[in-house]
């Protein structure tokens, strides 16, 4: 199944869990991630089958940070890692 669609992410953040949206519209190449501080499009967004690899512009109590995302579709289930200053995190999620 492709990665394309919407998906409900888990993230443990330093902020705390975070349950962001993300979409990816496969056919256009691109993307958002939404969450409780607004919507970001995805940069640098890259598709191939069921993986995506994508950059997003995210605020946080200290500012907006780049946030570079690495994932993989797994039929309803996705699963990946995101990449801040901070280190490298994983994240799952589930189609919406």
């Amino acid at each position: 199944m492709s990665i394309g669609g919407t998906w409900k992410l888990t993230m443990n953040t330093p902020f705390g869990v975070q349950t962001p949206t993300l979409t990816i519209d496969v056919e256009s190449n691109s993307g958002k991630l939404s969450a409780a501080t607004g919507d970001v499009e995805l940069e640098d967004l890259k598709i191939e089958g069921n993986t995506a690899s994508f950059t997003a512009k995210v605020s946080t109590p200290m500012g907006k940070f780049p946030v570079s995302f690495e994932a993989t579709a797994d039929g309803d289930n996705l699963s990946g890692t995101f990449k801040t200053m901070m280190g490298k995190t994983e994240f799952t999620g589930v189609r919406a």
